[in-house]
């Protein structure tokens, strides 16, 4: 991940510098940090250089400078970045969600708020992406939060969206390890589902929201409806 930090207080973004080549150690992980004390210059920086995670002071000693007006500007136009604002304010908090950020972090800085808020971002990062895939010999770029389920072939495997299907070469195995555990489960020997389209299930059989049904195999099923209440909790 690319990471900055914008904050008008060199002295955060030491703290969040070091807390980051822990986690980085713990994890060996070799994410970026850099650093910016006003969001004029971030939103400039971002024309030309992706970022995937912003922690962005909420209000600056510059009172033109506002976190939360800025990072409305900034998920306009980049949408698929995440912002997770610092604030000892909790007041402001309802203007964080209407500008629609992903997070807000306590100052101080608590060392395992800002460890798991890392893991909710790599989590997140990873469902933004988007898999390629060929219809009629053309690419076509999915992203992972459209595709349905899976179903295992002879030879392969097709991935069902609610519009279309796509004959792959991969196992379902294959996919199973390249796609977000959070949001796919095994639910059978022949079906991955996307969990978050899941609308209903009875009797070992989950409804989607296309209106298709699959089967869970009984081995499966309580570890399938534990799987789907984290999901369901994760992605309210």
């Amino acid at each position: 991940m690319q990471i900055v930090v914008c904050d008008d207080h060199k002295i955060i973004a030491k703290e969040l510098h070091s807390l980051l080549n822990r986690f980085n150690n713990n994890n060996t992980l070799k994410h970026d940090l850099i650093y910016f004390p006003k969001p004029s210059m971030l939103y400039e920086y971002m024309q030309e250089t992706s970022i995937d995670v912003i922690f962005m002071d909420l209000e600056f000693a510059d009172t033109s400078e506002d976190g939360i007006e800025w990072s409305k500007k900034i998920l306009t136009k980049f949408p698929k970045t995440i912002i997770v604002i610092l604030t000892s304010y909790e007041q402001r908090y309802k203007e964080g969600f209407e500008a629609r950020v992903f997070r807000f972090m306590t100052k101080p800085v608590i060392e395992q708020e800002f460890f798991d808020i890392l893991y909710d971002c790599m989590k997140e990062l990873k469902l933004t992406e988007t898999v390629c895939l060929l219809k009629r010999g053309v690419p076509q770029e999915i992203p992972v939060r459209d595709i349905c389920y899976l179903s295992a072939q002879s030879g392969g495997s097709e991935l069902w969206t609610r519009t279309d299907m796509y004959y792959c070469e991969e196992s379902l195995l294959q996919w199973e390890k390249q796609l977000p555990d959070t949001l796919f489960f095994r639910c059978h020997s022949k079906y991955l589902v996307n969990l978050t389209l899941v609308t209903g299930f009875e009797k070992q059989v989950l409804l989607l929201a296309s209106g298709e049904k699959l089967p869970v195999s009984r081995r499966k099923w309580k570890a399938f409806k534990i799987a789907y209440m984290k999901c369901d909790i994760q992605h309210l």
